[in-house]
């Protein structure tokens, strides 16, 4: 058994006002490679502490947390309609422990308890990991997004 065979036990949880330390570790702490497919100027961090002083109806961050340490997050934004987006990243360290895939299952069971039709989302062509994870959880590659220039991918519910 190797450790990606090992069993964490996490949970994961809607953000809160009190979790700005947490978030702000967890940026702090990410790689070159993660930061670039997924903070580039810093965005996702800021979106996430403003989120934090100012949760909206349109949004819903939740973070996955082990120890008192953040290990993930996942958020949903543009909940407002049928087919919302999504974000998604995972602790340096944490990287394959399949907590990625216990995130989008969370956020794909929450969208549909919503009475959403799938889930959305783009993602850097050079990030090979999250195509797989992606492609594993049931999302199809469309194309590319346009404004972008990254793959776009789309989860549908089959049985609704």
């Amino acid at each position: 058994m190797n450790s990606h065979d090992v069993e964490l036990d996490f949970s994961i949880r809607p953000v809160t006002a009190e979790d700005e330390a947490l978030i702000d570790d967890f940026f702090a702490v990410m790689g070159d490679e993660s930061r670039a497919f997924f903070n580039r100027h810093d965005e996702n961090h800021q979106s996430a502490i403003n989120f934090c002083r100012n949760p909206e109806e349109k949004c819903q961050y939740f973070l996955a947390e082990a120890d008192g340490i953040m290990i993930g997050l996942v958020f949903l934004w543009d909940l407002h309609t049928t087919i919302p987006w999504l974000g998604i990243a995972v602790r340096e360290n944490m990287k394959g422990k399949h907590i990625g895939r216990k995130l989008i299952a969370f956020a794909q069971d929450y969208a549909r308890k919503h009475g959403k039709g799938g889930i959305q989302l783009t993602t850097h062509i050079a990030n090979l990991r999250g195509q797989s994870l992606y492609e594993t959880m049931g999302f199809r590659r469309m194309g590319i997004y346009g404004p972008s220039g990254e793959f776009y991918y789309l989860f549908r519910y089959t049985d609704i």
